[in-house]
């Protein structure tokens, strides 16, 4: 019995998101089409019925899991009415649960490395992707200019990726958390130093 197309799209919405967990927590090189079509329950014939192929799948994984990362992640942690709360999204960014959770985690910091190797439509998407998450959060940022704002947020996030990458790469839990510790104070007082008032933080360079 042929599908109706609102069935079809349920399961091509299955597929990109078993996918895009399963790209995150093994990376886009190990996980193959019968292995990522058994663990949406489906058969490996199936596959070419919703894509052109597997490079197609990954370009759809990827724009899916920039999708989820910033609204589960970022957009999540920053929103607290009008105030942006990025000491809240460093602390959970950089916790050992996050760590712990690469197939639910931010995708800039399992995948980043890989797409860095690929060419393509995957590449592209993973671009494009990272391009309206800046200018997404930068409007969250309480720097006083637009390119201020852009470098603040370009900061941040490269910062709680780039440790949270070396969090998961070393093999000894001690380094593993003292990365994440180090990372996340350094950025909580750079955050409070932000929020200073314009004459208490003239004090506290002083004082420094």
């Amino acid at each position: 019995m042929r599908k109706s197309r609102a069935e079809a799209a349920q399961t091509r919405e299955r597929i990109v998101s078993r996918a895009s967990a399963m790209f995150r927590e093994h990376g886009l090189a190990d996980v193959g089409v019968a292995s990522l079509m058994a663990d949406a329950g489906l058969t490996h014939g199936g596959f070419y019925a919703h894509f052109e192929s597997r490079e197609a799948l990954v370009a759809e994984a990827l724009r899916f899991a920039l999708v989820q990362s910033a609204q589960r992640i970022y957009l999540s942690e920053l929103r607290n009415g009008d105030k942006p709360g990025y000491s809240r999204l460093i602390r959970k960014y950089l916790s050992k649960e996050h760590r712990d959770d690469a197939k639910n985690g931010c995708v800039l910091a399992s995948l980043g490395a890989e797409v860095a190797r690929r060419d393509g439509e995957s590449r592209s998407v993973f671009a494009r992707g990272f391009n309206e998450l800046v200018a997404l959060l930068a409007d969250l940022s309480p720097a006083r200019t637009r390119n201020a704002r852009r470098a603040h947020i370009l900061s941040v996030i490269s910062a709680l990726t780039g440790a949270l990458t070396l969090a998961r790469a070393v093999d000894d839990p001690d380094v593993s958390d003292e990365i994440l510790a180090s990372a996340r104070n350094s950025l909580l007082a750079e955050e409070r130093r932000r929020n200073l008032p314009v004459n208490r933080l003239a004090k506290h360079r002083m004082d420094a």
